[in-house]
């Protein structure tokens, strides 16, 4: 059937004029919630929405909820480049955006329902909430919800994250590869994401069969600052004797690396010569906010936005699917920071 006849049908059968139902299927704005509810339901079932074109967005309205610090001028970065991953994706459509401040714990139920529950909001996108009452309750609104680095347990929800499982397997694999078998990390743990990459350090570590110890091959700090973990490192070399500090140091973040390189710089040591660093952050604060290149495993950031509006439209689309949990890879980033030892070496140091 032509697409005309089908406009044709579904106007019949809503009592909607054809135009109306154009707009509504070219994802235009200025038309009733409840003209498109009826609409889209229409075209749903006589098959028009799996042959429509998957760039076609048809949402009047996405309320985007993230950590408040996210929308202020000194914010969250990451969170900042998702959000321009958002609008990037609907900037060819006729779509409202509006954010809100969401915490990651004890949010605001109030002012989630407030916002999600607003008649001109077709579509919620939450990002960095660990909140389970939040996640409950977005089920209950019947309208599409992606959540972004964040984990439901309960998996209700289609979600898209950088797979830190992986990005902290993988950056461990290249440098046990690399023939290095010392390696200290350092991290925070204040999120469910950052155990998932400790989980992913540790797998490499069995993997190729090395010993982990808690105590001496990671450093726990409470964020992601350089004056915590400068003064965390600082101590610590301090407190172990020079023939057992690690080949490599592994931290968690730029800002955590910029930390690292000031202890380093004070005792003279000098990368990769005498030891070797490897970061993992995402390509805007790698690239802005490194005086030298610095070899890393990238996480995926504003590609996070954009993913999270085309599960919106395949769940949009296709309301009966199986939920989605899609994990993006990070990518490794040469920096030359990384100097390639002799898996003898690796063996004669672990054995000593």
């Amino acid at each position: 059937m032509s697409g005309k006849l089908k406009m044709d049908q579904i106007a019949t059968q809503t009592g909607y004029s054809v135009s109306t139902v154009s707009r509504v299927l070219s994802g235009k704005s200025y038309t009733s919630e409840k003209a498109r509810e009826a609409i889209v339901r229409c075209a749903r079932k006589l098959g028009v929405l799996d042959e429509l074109a998957t760039g076609r967005l048809l949402i009047n309205g996405i309320a985007v909820f993230a950590p408040a610090r996210t929308f202020t001028a000194r914010g969250d970065i990451f969170y900042q480049e998702v959000t321009r991953g958002i609008a990037d994706a609907i900037e060819p459509h006729d779509v409202y955006l509006t954010f809100c401040g969401l915490e990651e714990q004890d949010a605001d139920i109030k002012l989630f329902l407030e916002k999600a529950n607003n008649k001109n909001i077709n579509a919620i996108i939450i990002i960095g909430t660990d909140d389970s009452t939040v996640f409950k309750l977005a089920t209950t609104l019947n309208k599409p919800c992606v959540l972004i680095n964040t984990n439901d347990k309960e998996r209700l929800l289609d979600a898209v994250s950088p797979d830190h499982r992986a990005i902290g397997f993988n950056a461990m694999r290249y440098l046990f590869e690399q023939g290095h078998r010392r390696v200290l990390c350092l991290t925070t743990l204040r999120r469910e994401t950052l155990y998932a990459r400790l989980d992913g350090i540790k797998e490499a570590y069995r993997r190729y069969h090395v010993p982990f110890n808690a105590q001496r091959d990671v450093i726990v700090t409470e964020g992601f600052s350089a004056e915590e973990s400068e003064q965390a490192l600082a101590q610590w070399l301090d407190e172990t004797p020079r023939d057992q500090w690690p080949q490599v140091i592994f931290p968690g973040s730029t800002h955590m690396t910029l930390g690292v390189q000031k202890v380093l710089a004070r005792y003279g040591l000098r990368v990769p010569e005498d030891i070797s660093l490897i970061t993992t952050d995402f390509h805007w604060r790698l690239d802005n906010e490194m005086a030298e290149p610095i070899t890393s495993v990238t996480v995926p950031c504003r590609e996070l936005g954009v993913e999270a509006v085309h599960l919106l439209q395949n769940r949009l689309n296709r309301q009966g699917t199986s939920v989605l949990n899609v994990l993006l890879q990070g990518k490794l980033q040469e920096g030359g920071t990384v100097s390639n030892a002799t898996r003898h070496t690796g063996r004669v140091a672990i054995e000593s």
